[in-house]
């Protein structure tokens, strides 16, 4: 199964802050792949994209 990522988890991955990823996915829209318990969880697919709005931004 491929990883999930809750924005706290891929902000700590990427090296960045909790509130830079939050912002990005705010600002793209971007919908997470998958929602437990009230918890947002994003695929390996939907990381690389908020990693490369990251670098660009």
């Amino acid at each position: 199964m491929a990883e999930m990522y809750t924005a706290g988890k891929l902000a700590k991955a990427l090296g960045v802050s909790q509130g830079k990823v939050k912002k990005i996915i705010e600002a793209e829209s971007i919908e997470p792949d998958e929602v437990k318990r009230n918890c947002k969880y994003y695929g390996e697919e939907t990381a690389a994209k908020i990693k490369a709005l990251l670098e660009k931004g």
